[in-house]
């Protein structure tokens, strides 16, 4: 597919002037090309760059986007990206700043504009290209081997060819490799084009009209990429809790009765089953605001009924309107629209363009019009006093058109037969729509006709907000363009009832997540054909996990009988490359984690499951294999480590189920932590602001109230909490409510699932709660064990009190008391200059108290780590906010700091949680230091830190009496305090030495308010020298080379 015709080198534009910037090129007129930033519609105060290039002497179309618009001022700041122009032939490259890597790169190929042909190309840094729609990708990651892609907004079966769909999205997310550092770029044409992807990696964008103004997005992963571009189009809606429940549809029931019919068949089996559609077969002949008063003749009462259940009623309305007269009178709808002069016209401008499609011969409503949105409003308002409904659903509205252009045909001129035409279904742009030249407010339909379904949902929001005032509701639309999920969700059409359909939904659906439409799913078990028994199984098992779960299928067709699996939702794990391919398993959020099976006779599934710790959902065993067996009733479905979901006691409606109790379920990470968050509200009023509770959860269990604004007039309550991943049997479980003990729990814990089940809980939802169990956990080997309670007396209760772990010994010097693996501080952003790095670390959440009152933990310690010499460095740690004492010792150390990282013996490393430093010797690769070990400690009056070392040759340490200069590592402390006290074993004597060369692997334990200096020789040997004022102790372990100072401050 490669081009056997392609442009020159020196083919394009170059630059003229540069303030403000103009290019000038082959053609007669000049453009201009304006780059600008913007910093109101992101979330970070970086700017996201804009380029646009226009006609400097001829206005031409913009899309008049109702939420995106030019910035107010020039930003001043820092940028995440640098920009570089060339000026002949001109060209832009975009450039991360802090990587320097080119992200688009437009001087690969020339620029092009003519009136009606508008082409750019740039290179990408790399093939991980998602997005570009709407059509059928097969895979989500897109093939770059020469494909190319129309995008304009079609009528048409999504049945897995390349041709336009449904939505305009030119808009692709790249992810540029293992980091995650990511990037968005959005053109903002609504004209048709065609998209290329090649292998260079490139990008070439054809379109025929308009300007090309397009928006880059950077991010530090893909989730922060889709987040800017949500704040850039608007962000989705919430959509009332009742629409994430199952929902049933048919074209053509036949009449109200079979629709009560299938009402009454599903709750006969109790099917959970929450909203119920007609589609246009409700109508009289089809036509929008009326009703078969013979087949339906029910149907205002219809909503009341379902009421009744807890179950809601949506109708469908399309865009299209009969000119023909009612059964008994005139059509009154279409005759106040045309008194509003709400229709799409010829070219005239005033002549109604007249098509067809399912009312037969009709028009169509402009909805750039001002006049059309007031008539579409008040015929809406009348509708719903005539039928009660809870939402509504709107099709059709590409805009389609059973006949090509107009019932006139279309005018031979260069709108509907422009010079070139992008690769389009059909190859002519009014198959099955509007002629081009036709005319809407916001211009010609050339150039806005793939904004008529993003009309037709702004005009039907404002409907819906007239009607259901401050709840809700809900939208649902087939055509849509970038900011339709500010306000409407959407399906993915007609699809069919096929293997590939199951499959292909899946990509459809991330991609829209991509969009900012995150209300997205599949008709499930098939629009077209007849569904087998196994196919609609597997398909309403994937599909219970669809954020719009419908069940839908058109006339004519076998009726599929639900099959529904109840369970109890952007590339997450960019830094594993195994991942950017798949598509065909799927995560909800960060956590849950579905496989379905997507083939015939198939139960046995090879699926690829991250690096992380995976618990399965209905077993509750931790999961790492990759075959899954998964028969007939059941599809894969794991939580990742590190989840705390909540859970709610079923029924057969969310109206009913939203009542009852809740739950949680904590899956432990392989830190033994994890965190959660549940948002909780009436669900359906459109406010959210201050009528909502957000709660937290954390291990081990803290549940805290972020906001409250919501008081749930079930009075909800916690009753069960299951913990996955506890390793040992808990000792105690208690529950506390304002530090006040309310209630000691049911527990069970199965040692077989490690699963800690706590029952018969009393958790009001909205009030703060501590959950604590202690557990006896899994022995540390003993020489990994680091003394938690250095003091005399300990025992098990003062130990417990510290929140350290007991374990007794027969083994002379292993404490007995010691800290349990997540003790210690957390680094946050950890910044390294040239010269070294400086940070803060904070204590870890959830820790108890170091156990002495009359010296207070400091939560939040500053490091800084200095590379002095190619064979020294200091690294000091202290309380940022208080000054401390400090050695007033002076040391020879270089005035300038060595920042040729080439010249330095050493590589330093920094362990976030827990916190820890480690150097590494880099002639021979050797950890010399690691203090990323439990037990730092840093309270006013006691400080400790430990380390691993590389070997058990110890030398050092004093004044104190050694009987061997090599020490012995058999659990010895060493106290060092300046002191007039006659030689002896274990004693300190008259001066305060800490000055020890050692080599090879050990742990080291330091407990002062310190700063330490290492240096190097190159004889594979050290110094540590740490300098402080206080009594020291200094303990050596045996076994597993392990060494521990402990010290205390008077």
């Amino acid at each position: 597919n490669a081009p056997w015709c392609f442009f020159s080198t020196n083919h394009g534009y170059s630059v003229v002037n540069s303030e403000p910037t103009e290019i000038q090129g082959t053609h007669t007129h000049t453009l201009s090309l304006v780059i600008h930033t913007k910093t109101h519609v992101l979330l970070t105060p970086v700017p996201v760059f804009c380029l646009q290039i226009s006609d400097a002497h001829k206005q031409r179309f913009e899309v008049p986007h109702e939420h995106v618009k030019p910035p107010a001022t020039h930003p001043s700041g820092s940028r995440n990206y640098v920009v570089e122009l060339t000026h002949n032939p001109f060209g832009l490259k975009v450039r991360r700043a802090s990587t320097n890597k080119v992200l688009f790169d437009t001087t690969m190929g020339p620029l092009v504009f003519a009136d009606q042909y508008l082409q750019l190309s740039a290179r990408l840094p790399s093939h991980n290209i998602y997005g570009l729609g709407e059509h059928v990708h097969q895979n989500y990651r897109h093939d770059t081997n020469w494909r190319t892609w129309p995008i304009f907004t079609r009528d048409s079966f999504p049945n897995g060819g390349t041709h336009n769909l449904y939505g305009h999205y030119p808009y692709f997310l790249c992810l540029e490799d293992e980091s995650g550092k990511s990037f968005g770029v959005f053109l903002m044409n609504s004209n048709a084009m065609e998209v290329t992807l090649q292998p260079a990696p490139a990008v070439t964008y054809r379109t025929i009209g308009g300007v090309l103004d397009f928006y880059i997005l950077l991010g530090d992963t893909p989730e922060q990429v889709v987040q800017e571009f949500l704040e850039l189009i608007g962000k989705p809606i919430i959509p009332p809790y009742w629409s994430l429940g199952f929902q049933l549809s048919r074209w053509d029931y036949g009449s109200l009765d079979e629709v009560k019919r299938t009402v009454e068949r599903n709750r006969a089996v109790d099917l959970p089953y929450d909203v119920q559609y007609t589609d246009i077969d409700y109508m009289e002949d089809k036509k929008d605001f009326t009703y078969d008063e013979v087949k339906f003749k029910d149907l205002p009462q219809f909503a009341d009924y379902l009421h009744e259940k807890g179950q809601k009623y949506i109708l469908i309305l399309d865009p299209a309107i009969a000119i023909s007269k009612r059964i008994n009178g005139p059509y009154e709808a279409y005759d106040r629209g045309t008194q509003k002069n709400a229709w799409v016209t010829e070219a005239d401008g005033k002549t109604p363009l007249v098509g067809e499609v399912w009312p037969g011969v009709a028009v169509f409503p402009d909805y750039t019009n001002p006049g059309c949105k007031e008539w579409w409003t008040d015929e809406y308002i009348r509708l719903s006093k005539e039928i009660k409904h809870d939402a509504l659903w709107i099709d059709m509205n590409e805009v389609s058109n059973f006949v090509k252009g107009s019932n006139k045909g279309c005018e031979d001129n260069n709108l509907n037969y422009p010079p070139f035409t992008p690769s389009v279904l059909d190859g002519v742009l009014y198959s099955k729509t509007l002629c081009m030249d036709s005319k809407q407010t916001w211009g010609n339909h050339y150039d806005v006709h793939s904004l008529y379904g993003y009309a037709m949902v702004l005009a039907t929001k404002d409907a819906l907000e007239r009607v259901f005032e401050g709840n809700r509701s809900l939208i649902l639309t087939r055509s849509s363009f970038p900011g339709v999920g500010k306000y409407s969700g959407h399906w993915l059409g007609d699809n069919a009832a096929n293997w590939n359909d199951i499959k292909w939904a899946i990509p459809g659906m991330l991609e829209f997540g991509l969009f900012g439409v995150p209300y997205i799913g599949a008709d499930i078990c098939g629009f077209f054909d007849d569904v087998s028994e196994e196919l609609c199984r597997r398909w309403m098992q994937v599909g219970a996990f669809y954020p719009f779960s419908r069940n839908h299928n058109a006339q004519h067709y076998k009726v599929p009988v639900p099959f529904l699996h109840v369970p109890e939702k952007p590339v997450k794990f960019y830094s594993d490359s195994n991942t950017w391919t798949v598509d065909r398993q799927f995560l909800w959020g960060k956590h849950l984690l579905i496989t379905p099976v997507l083939d015939p006779g198939v139960e046995r599934i090879q699926a690829y499951v991250p690096d992380a710790v995976w618990f399965d959902y209905e077993t509750v065993i931790s999961k790492q294999q990759v075959e899954m067996y998964l028969p007939a009733d059941k599809l894969g479905l794991h939580i990742r480590g590190g989840a705390i979901l909540p859970i709610q006691r079923p029924a057969v409606t969310t109206v009913y189920s939203r009542r009852n109790p809740m739950g949680l379920i904590v899956a432990l990470d392989d830190k033994n932590r994890a965190a959660g968050e549940l948002f909780w509200d009436d669900g359906d009023s459109r406010g959210i602001s201050t009528k909502s509770d957000r709660v937290s959860v954390y291990v081990c269990v803290y549940v805290r109230v972020i906001h409250s604004g919501y008081s749930d007039p079930n009075n909800l309550k916690f009753e069960n909490i299951t913990v996955l991943g506890v390793s040992s049997p808990p000792v105690t479980v208690n529950v506390t409510h304002n530090n006040n003990n309310v209630v000691v729990p049911t527990f069970k814990y199965d040692t077989i699932k490690q699963v800690l089940y706590l029952r018969d809980l009393n958790l009001t939802l909205g009030q703060n709660y501590t959950v604590r169990w202690d557990q006896d956990r899994n022995p540390v080997p003993e020489t990994q064990r680091f003394d938690c309670y250095p003091e005399p007396n300990s025992d098990e209760t003062k130990c417990r009190a510290r929140g350290c772990i007991w374990g007794t010994s027969t083994n002379e010097g292993v404490p007995w008391c010691y800290f349990p693996e997540d003790y210690g501080y957390t680094a946050t952003t950890v910044t390294e200059q040239p010269s070294g790095l400086s940070f803060d670390i904070t204590r870890n959440a959830g820790l108890q108290s170091s156990g002495r009152p009359e010296s207070p933990d400091i939560n939040t310690l500053r490091v800084e780590i200095t590379y002095h010499s190619a064979d020294l460095l200091q690294f000091k740690i202290y309380d940022p906010m208080t000054k401390r004492f400090e050695v007033p010792v002076p040391l020879n150390v270089p005035s300038t700091p060595e920042t040729d990282e080439a010249k330095r013996l050493y590589i330093v490393q920094v362990k976030k949680q827990p916190f820890g430093i480690q150097v590494v010797r880099k002639s021979t690769g050797t950890l010399i230091w690691d203090s990323a070990v439990p037990g730092f400690t840093f309270s006013d009056l006691f400080i400790q830190v430990s380390t691993r070392l590389s070997s058990d040759y110890v030398y050092g340490f004093g004044e104190t009496e050694h009987t061997s200069y090599k020490h012995d590592l058999n659990y010895h402390t060493w106290g060092m305090f300046t002191k007039d006290q006659p030689p002896g074993v274990s004693h300190s004597l008259t001066h305060t030495h800490t000055h020890s060369p050692k080599h090879g692997r050990h742990y080291f334990s330091l407990k002062t308010s310190y700063q330490c200096l290492l240096a190097f020789d190159q004889m594979d040997q050290f110094v540590l020298q740490c300098y402080n004022h206080d009594i020291h102790n200094a303990q050596h372990t045996q076994g597993q080379e392990v060494c521990s100072w402990q010290l205390y401050p008077v």
